[in-house]
């Protein structure tokens, strides 16, 4: 028996025991309960058993090493602030920095990307920041121990994720966030808490060296801003300036836009003054954000000018920023004079939502007369259109009359298009009065439709040149084709003159075989 799986065989492996188990259950013998194992054996058995599964599986040694209350081998050797006594409440700290030292990371000549790493694993590590927590909510309680071991187990995961940082070229900053930002909010934490000054200094400089080393993104910050602004005014004011500091030292374009959006970012807690605000939203190089500083700062003519000379960023994008600061009269009468589709889309949408339909009805109707007419955002104008007019039949015929009288000639496509959306497939059919082979101008496909919508009398020479057109094309699923048009007319213009039509094309291409046999197929011969 032939069971699909993976290439090593695995899979088929796995389903054939399956099958056997349950054909033949007795052939098999239950194994104990982990539990009851593990229970059965005093502590130098469990130790043997321990020993002879490292020499087997030497990576399961972290998992060992990282287990809470892991002795001396875990403890924090460190110069940064650590708990005192003899008796700590946490050995976190040490298995943080046991987890990063025994992190599988793969050797200088693998560092490149073509090798598929996929990273570090950070599994044993995400327990312990969930431990952090824990640690964090007794640390703002007032115990003091608890306010020691969670800095020092803070302080070493920031340390651990700046090590691999520098270690691992191929690791963005983004690959540690994961842990950075659970960290540093913990570390926010902390700080937004009454702490002995020689702890609070420390938890200070702690996240200015984080800053520093790690970044401070603003999408993490965006998740912080609340517990930054609980910090005493000092400590905000240290940090801005901080940051600042890093800004100005900087000297390459990418680094300082980096410091630069950290520094708009904190600006929402009113650390900066609405011209600092401006000029770091400048310096970010963001249009967004130089945008949105304009609004905050009262100018919303320069931010509509700013926007005119940024064509890609779409309306949507800022029209909420806009009407966060009452300035959304201003985006709509900029929309009105920019050019590209999107910003009238926008505008379209932003007035059927306030119900202003006769304005959305003139936006609609006024990009359907300036708009080619194979243009392809035609359809949609077509559609927003109809939903807004007071009279769509006198749109209707107006578009009509626009597009047949253009001076580069009628368009016979999407004119065709709209008369047989509109159901009026006779009308189109008298476009193409006069047109020497219609399948050729409007296409097989649309043609056909055209066909399969005409009375008898008209569609039987349409349905004939669509089908011939097919088989023109010498293959089987054009021969198909064929056979389909020819079956799908028959009542439309009978099933004797589809039958009749098969034979011509039979009789016209007589060593067509694959043709004959379709149209047998079709039962149509």
């Amino acid at each position: 028996m032939f069971l699909p799986g993976r290439g090593d065989g695995r899979c088929k492996h796995v389903a054939a025991l399956l099958a056997r188990a349950v054909a033949s259950p007795a052939d098999f013998r239950k194994l104990p309960l982990l539990d009851a194992a593990l229970d059965a054996l005093d502590a130098p058995a469990l130790r043997a058993v321990i020993r002879r599964m490292l020499s087997r599986e030497p990576d399961l040694l972290s998992v060992l090493l990282t287990q809470p209350n892991t002795q001396s081998s875990t403890q924090p050797q460190t110069a940064q602030v650590q708990p005192d006594g003899a008796d700590p409440i946490s050995d976190l700290p040490g298995r943080i920095r046991v987890a990063f030292d025994l992190l599988d990371l793969p050797d200088e000549d693998h560092w490149h990307w073509e090798n598929d790493w996929d990273g570090p694993d950070f599994s044993e590590l995400t327990p312990m920041l969930e431990e952090l927590q824990e640690l964090v909510g007794a640390a703002l309680s007032g115990d003091h121990a608890a306010q020691l071991n969670a800095l020092a187990a803070i302080q070493a995961t920031l340390d651990g994720c700046h090590d691999l940082n520098a270690q691992q070229p191929d690791l963005s900053l983004d690959d540690l966030s994961t842990l950075v930002e659970p960290a540093r909010t913990a570390l926010l934490s902390l700080l937004a808490r009454p702490l002995p000054a020689e702890l609070q200094g420390a938890a200070l400089g702690t996240l200015h060296e984080s800053v520093a080393n790690l970044g401070w993104p603003d999408h993490e910050i965006d998740g912080q801003l609340d517990l930054f602004t609980e910090l005493p005014a000092e400590d905000r004011a240290l940090t801005v300036a901080f940051v600042r500091g890093l800004h100005d030292s900087e000297a390459g374009t990418y680094a300082r836009q980096r410091r630069a959006r950290t520094l708009y970012a904190l600006a929402s807690t009113g650390d900066l003054s609405a011209h600092e605000n401006l000029a770091f939203a400048r310096a970010t190089g963001d249009t967004v954000m130089i945008t949105a500083a304009l609004l905050d700062s009262g100018q919303p003519e320069e931010a509509t000018a700013l926007l005119g000379e940024h064509p890609e960023i779409s309306l949507s994008v800022v029209a909420g920023l806009f009407q966060e600061y009452g300035a959304l009269a201003h985006l709509e009468a900029f929309a009105r004079t920019r050019p590209d589709p999107w910003a009238r889309r926008w505008l379209f949408t932003h007035l059927n939502e306030q119900n202003r339909r006769a304005e959305a009805h003139t936006v609609a109707r006024d990009a359907l007369m300036q708009l080619p007419p194979a243009h392809a955002d035609t359809p949609f104008w077509i559609t927003q259109l109809k939903t807004v007019s007071p009279d769509w039949p006198a749109d209707r015929e107006t578009l009509i009359t626009h597009w047949a009288a253009r001076p580069d000639g009628p368009h016979l496509l999407p004119l065709v298009r709209l008369l047989l959306r509109e159901h009026q497939p006779e009308r189109a059919a008298q476009l193409l009065h006069g047109v020497p082979d219609p399948v050729s101008v409007l296409g097989l496909d649309l043609a056909r439709q055209l066909a399969l919508q005409l009375p008898a009398e008209q569609a039987l020479a349409l349905i004939i040149q669509v089908a011939a057109a097919h088989v023109a094309g010498r293959s089987r699923p054009h021969y198909q084709s064929a056979a389909r048009t020819l079956r799908d007319a028959s009542p439309i213009i009978g099933r004797a003159e589809a039958q009749s039509a098969a034979r011509l094309l039979t009789q016209e291409y007589p060593t067509l075989r694959a043709l004959k046999e379709e149209l047998q197929a079709a039962q149509l011969l």
